[in-house]
């Protein structure tokens, strides 16, 4: 069998090590450039389930390659107004020395490449595929092509590969932006931060919209690129945040960095002081999107996993571990000749149960109203 997966995130590239140890010929194709295209690096939550996931997928080798890199377990996750008073706390068992808790997106990506090397294949941008009697034809916007038994789409919320499989399947904008940054923490930023920023996963809202999330970035093993960091994420619509989508993504990095420092002016000294060490050429933002329900499809020969099947807020903080999820789901289906029916189902039911307790949280985080 010849499995073709597009998109080399974290789904796509847990499927392709549980495809390749299996003894699968599978091949990742990966729109960027390079493996370093996206190096702004952010924090992933990794629960139970990923972990799960993980040990079910990964080499030896490949899992200790991500234990290495992961990043120190957090004990704390609490939430903040304006002035740092504190809304609520729930503290957690500090995990074992080879637990995987919280990764470095960047970072847990290389080293779940690490073996793949015959397996990616870079700046491959999916144009469309036809289902034949003996597999599936891929065509690349470069004028390439490529042939499989099966495709699997691993290609995020924008999908190309569910747009041609689910047309009609809507993802819905939210309404709310986020722009991600990150704050080095130099001895200065850790003499300044909040002890419980240093702890956990804690978020600040001003009671009006506006919302800045807060996660330690400390490294094992950190990247060449960079060192252990704050992650910090604004939160708001567009009216809150002063700026439309033409404008939010056009402007500079440092004008998106700016309307960070703008937003939280009246905020708590400590916070204001974190924004201002922030790393300027670090910022990006981004739209959030969701599914409301989780679509069913009856091909045989193409699937999907992760974002391009089930989008959903960050609000669950279970994004990754449902595409982790559905990558150990996939590879057991994909080796074992199990009718790809059986995945589909499973990935639906486990998927809508995610993205519904998301959609809820969303609504009592960024205290926006989501059609349902």
């Amino acid at each position: 069998m010849k499995v073709a997966i597009m998109g080399a995130g974290i789904g796509g590239l847990a499927l392709a090590q549980g495809l390749l140890k299996a003894g699968v010929d599978v091949k990742v194709f990966e729109r960027d450039p390079s493996p370093r295209h996206r190096n702004q690096g952010y924090r992933i939550h990794i629960s139970p389930v990923g972990e799960e996931a993980l040990a079910a997928v990964l080499p030896d080798a490949v899992r200790r390659r991500v234990i290495a890199t992961a990043t120190r377990p957090g004990d704390l996750v609490a939430g903040f107004d304006a002035q740092l008073n504190v809304q609520f706390e729930q503290e957690f068992p500090v995990a074992g020395p080879d637990a995987v808790t919280s990764v470095d997106r960047y970072a847990f990506r290389r080293a779940l490449m690490t073996g793949l090397d015959d397996v990616l294949e870079f700046g491959k941008q999916f144009e469309s595929y036809v289902e034949t009697p003996d597999g599936v034809e891929i065509s690349f916007a470069d004028g390439t092509s490529a042939v499989a038994d099966v495709l699997v789409g691993a290609d995020g919320v924008g999908s190309r590969v569910r747009g041609h499989l689910l047309p009609e399947h809507e993802v819905v904008d939210i309404g709310v932006r986020c722009i991600y940054g990150k704050v080095p923490l130099t001895k200065a930023v850790r003499s300044i931060a909040p002890p419980a920023f240093l702890r956990g996963f804690c978020f600040a809202s001003d009671g009006a919209g506006t919302g800045v999330a807060f996660g330690p970035v400390v490294f094992r093993e950190p990247p060449t690129e960079y060192g252990d960091y704050l992650m910090a994420v604004l939160t708001g619509t567009n009216e809150v945040l002063g700026a439309s989508d033409d404008e939010l993504f056009t402007m500079s990095r440092a004008d998106l960095w700016d309307i960070v420092t703008r937003s939280v002016a009246s905020w708590h000294p400590a916070i204001r002081s974190l924004i201002d060490a922030g790393q300027v050429d670090a910022a990006f933002p981004i739209t959030l999107r969701t599914c409301i329900e989780v679509p069913s499809w009856s091909s045989e020969r193409v699937t999907l996993l992760g974002d391009a099947v089930h989008p959903m807020t960050p609000a669950a903080g279970a994004g990754a571990n449902t595409a982790l999820w559905d990558a150990a789901r996939l590879t057991k289906a994909l080796t074992s000749g199990e009718d790809l029916a059986s995945y589909q189902q499973d990935v639906i039911t486990n998927g809508q149960a995610v993205v519904t307790e998301s959609l809820h949280n969303a609504e009592r985080l960024f205290r926006v109203s989501i059609p349902v």
